[in-house]
This record gives C-alpha cells, structure tokens and sequence, in this order.
C-alpha cells in the first residue's frame, strides 16, 4: 500500500499542462471574442496589446469580466512586439491592465526598474511574469545562466525565457534552465522558438514549465514555431 509520504511526492511529480492562447486581434471586440472562446475551453489567454490597432483601446471593455486566467502582455519590438508607440504609453497600458485585475501581467526584463518595482509593489493578486526573448538564437549556457540569475533576483512570481533554436541542441541549453529556476523556488517557463525549437514547447511542460503557448490555428501564432492547441493536446495524451 502507497504510504501518504509516497503519494505526496507522486503528486507533486504531477506536471499540470497549461495551455495559453496567445490573442493577436487587432480591435477589442475580436480580442474579447478569442478570450472568452478560450476560456470557455478552460485555457489561459495571452492578449497582446502590442496587436490593437486601435488608438486608445478600451481596456475597460476587454477586461470588464475575467471569464478565464488571463495575461496581459504589450511586448516591445525589439523582442517580437508590433509596439508602435513612445515606451511611455506601452507602459501606462500595462499599468492599467493591471488596475483591472489580470491574472498576470508580463513585463519585459529590458522594461525600466523603477516600473519594474513600482507594479511588483502593487500588484495585488496579480501575478507578475517577467520575460527575456532572443528572436536571433540561442545563447551560450553561460549567457542564458547569467540572464537568468538577473530575473532570480529581481521582483517577480514567474521568470520566462525564450530564444531562437538555430541548431537542436540550442533546446536542451533552453530546457536545463527549468530545474534551476525551480531548484531556486521560482516558477518559470523556458523553451526555444522556430521550427528546430518545435519540440521545446512539448516537452518543457513535462519538465515543470509553468505555461506553454498555443493558438487555436497556426493563423493565430504570436511567435515561430507555435503549436495548435489540438497539436500540444494530443502529443501530451500520448506522452503522459
């Protein structure tokens, strides 16, 4: 008979599989719509800010009720984002995504430390995700340890890490990174980006990433390489 010790550990060996739609809609209303679809599947939704072309768009409307866990995201472009916009507005968005409740808000390491601190100190129930991307590869294992002890130590819940896959193995340099996050007591997501990066977004949830992005169709990917939710479902029903 399994003792309540052993139990304990089999469940925290448990991997939850959380899937986030990333929502790269152009007005609010269409956002809105992605959002809620996705929460009536029981997933999360990424909604990119950087994506609405609206001038000033009405937060308010799209974040008026919470159906489903939540991220805001407004990503610069020099790390994937459409941003068009002074860093003074890209802020303040985040800063009112944030006023009505999100489940997380992401902002990037690059973003200015004293905003930084200033949304860690009032954050409320809201979890703050903090997140590096390289769109031109992988860097080297003392690079990434590096990057990654920097977002150790500064004010987040979540740290996020994502580059470019130039060769396969870039995945593994990528992936080694989640046990030391955890081993340091931080939740974290890591994997590669791009065709040679497809397989990093599978197993990264097996390993203890914290989230895993994909749209519903390949029409609706925010970054190279994604899977389709149905994709990352039945590849996970398999391995598991």
């Amino acid at each position: 008979m399994m003792t309540e010790e052993r139990k304990t550990k089999n469940e925290k060996r448990k991997t939850p599989l959380r899937i986030c739609v990333p929502v790269v809609e152009a007005t609010v209303n269409r956002a809105r719509g992605r959002y809620q679809r996705a929460a009536r599947k029981g997933l999360w939704t990424e909604i990119r800010l950087d994506y609405l072309e609206e001038p000033a768009p009405d937060l308010q409307k799209l974040f008026r009720s919470l159906p489903g866990p939540v991220i805001a995201t407004n990503r610069l472009a020099a790390e994937g984002g459409r941003w068009q916009g002074d860093e003074a507005g890209r802020l303040a968005l985040l800063a009112a995504a944030l006023n009505l409740g999100v489940t997380c808000l992401d902002v990037e390491l690059a973003a200015d430390a004293g905003f930084r601190r200033e949304i860690w100190e009032r954050r409320g129930k809201t979890r703050l995700i903090l997140s590096w991307h390289d769109f031109a590869g992988t860097p080297d294992a003392a690079r990434l340890e590096a990057v990654l002890d920097e977002m150790l130590a500064a004010e987040a819940d979540v740290v996020k890490l994502v580059a470019l896959a130039n060769d396969p193995a870039d995945n593994l340099q990528m992936l080694s990174l989640i046990p030391r996050a955890q081993a340091a007591g931080k939740d974290i997501i890591a994997f590669c980006m791009g065709p040679l990066g497809k397989w990093s977004r599978l197993a990264a949830p097996l390993l203890g990433s914290w989230l895993t992005f994909a749209p519903f169709s390949k029409q609706g990917a925010s970054a190279p390489g994604q899977l389709t939710v149905n994709d990352v479902k039945r590849v996970w029903n398999t391995l598991k």
